[in-house]
């Protein structure tokens, strides 16, 4: 999450929970410009390290707005 707060907080955007859940465990982040969503990712509600797949999939769903690879900056 400190890695999509920093991004947004670059571009001049900020970071938002939806009230609702996802699947499960699962919190929804949106990235907003403003008040129109610019991007959403969902993130494990659990404690310890998030799968692989998820990690994979936020930074899929973000790129098009940070960049490519930008979760390894």
């Amino acid at each position: 999450m400190k890695a999509v707060r920093q991004n947004a907080r670059r571009l001049g955007l900020h970071v938002e929970q939806l009230p609702k859940r996802g699947k499960g465990s699962h919190t929804i982040w949106v990235v907003l410009d403003g008040d129109r969503e610019v991007g959403r990712i969902g993130l494990t509600g659990h404690a310890g390290q998030q799968s692989q797949t998820v990690t994979r999939s936020n930074e899929a769903a973000l790129e098009g707005l940070f960049g490519k690879g930008w979760l390894n900056k």
